[in-house]
């Protein structure tokens, strides 16, 4: 099925597959302002799809175990979640009608989008992560430096996400931090769509003068965000009159390096839900992403446009977008020495503060067109480009 002909856009029937809402408002309404006609295939109910366009029509496509996790906060085993992905898979693909085009949410697409092709149809795949593989690799190791197991998926399952990969048509990464963790003949399907979305901005009070310094970090995934690292790094500082905030749930307790670390630190404060993370944003002096596994990474712009100053790694797909030194400070991931070098600056340095003050919200609003996330806008327009050169081919 040809999609485009000439340089002429046909309106394309695009169908995305996801069990959850995530990140989905954002490829569903650029498709919907391009003209093409969407509908998502999802369990989430319409009445919770606020930020969709009223365009886009919704499939309801059963996933009980996340449905049954979503209403109860119950954490449910991973073998239960491997299941329930590949059940909606199936139930999608059954479903599945008038397609031109499906994104499919990465672990649970690969018979809808083999579905698609099969009826002439392209498969692209929506992969926020690394390659399962390294990233599985990675945790396993940051696992048994915090004392704890990481328990990996299935291999079966493992297998499942890898053949997604191998027949997608396009795969959809956000960030070449991510991109770069696949093998070369993957890479070149891969179409760089960075997961920038509007942040939440509340205007910033001055802090209060003598009040302690505050760093704030927000990451629920304690191997990932590298809460070990930045610990360590804390621990080390013994900063004056200094308080670092996380604002995290209780899955750090349950590696006992983490545990032990937050035991010796009485200037480490755990903050639970925060209706509106603005408010969090403001009660910091500065604001650090430590992660070693972040194929994006919004929290970064949020902080950015809240007018705190920040550091973020390498790993976090986020930085990519920023120039170091102008708008932020860039350390590399797994090193105690540099989140300890790069927070003693901000400590020390109220001028650095404030200039980075200004840039950072200047750097987040740069990166809008016309209330549009550009980056994100100008990774659909390259995959658009993609299928259409591929299509010319044919």
């Amino acid at each position: 099925m040809i999609l485009f002909r000439q340089d002429e856009v046909q309106a394309v029937r695009v169908v995305i597959a996801t069990g959850r809402q995530a990140h989905y408002s954002l490829p569903a309404n650029a498709f919907a302002r391009r003209g093409h006609k969407v509908c998502i295939y999802t369990a989430t109910p319409r009445s919770r799809m606020r930020k969709f366009d009223p365009a886009v029509r919704t499939r309801w496509i059963p996933a009980p175990v996340a449905i049954f996790s979503g209403l109860t906060h119950w954490k449910t085993p991973l073998a239960l979640e491997e299941l329930d992905s590949t059940l909606f898979d199936r139930c999608a693909a059954a479903a599945l009608r008038d397609c031109d085009l499906l994104l499919g949410a990465s672990t649970s697409s690969l018979a809808t989008g083999m579905a698609a092709q099969r009826s002439g149809g392209i498969f692209v795949l929506d992969r926020a992560c690394p390659d399962i593989r390294v990233q599985q690799r990675m945790m396993v190791e940051e696992a048994r430096k915090a004392g704890g197991v990481f328990r990996p998926n299935s291999p079966w399952f493992i297998e499942r996400q890898v053949e997604e990969y191998e027949r997608a048509d396009f795969i959809l990464s956000p960030s070449e931090y991510s991109r770069s963790s696949y093998p070369e003949h993957l890479r070149r399907k891969m179409v760089l769509a960075p997961l920038y979305g509007r942040s939440q901005v509340s205007p910033r009070s001055p802090r209060v003068a003598g009040s302690p310094f505050v760093l704030g970090v927000v990451g629920g995934q304690p191997l990932r965000k590298g809460y070990l690292y930045l610990l360590q790094a804390w621990k080390e500082l013994a900063l004056p009159d200094a308080l670092l905030r996380i604002r995290s749930g209780d899955a750090i307790l349950r590696y006992p390096v983490l545990k032990d670390l937050l035991g010796q630190l009485p200037n480490v404060e755990m903050v639970g839900y925060v209706p509106d993370i603005s408010e969090f944003y403001a009660s910091c002096d500065a604001f650090i992403l430590p992660s070693v596994d972040d194929g994006f990474g919004m929290a970064l712009f949020e902080a950015l446009a809240n007018g705190v100053p920040s550091i973020a790694t390498r790993n976090c797909g986020a930085s990519e977008l920023l120039v170091p030194e102008r708008d932020f400070l860039l350390i590399e991931p797994f090193s105690v020495e540099q989140i300890k070098e790069s927070v003693q600056r901000l400590y020390a340095s109220r001028e650095l503060r404030e200039t980075l003050e200004t840039r950072g919200p200047a750097a987040v609003q740069a990166l809008e067109a016309g209330g549009w996330p550009r980056p994100y806008e100008n990774g659909m327009d390259q995959l658009l480009r993609t299928v259409q050169q591929a299509e010319s081919t044919i």
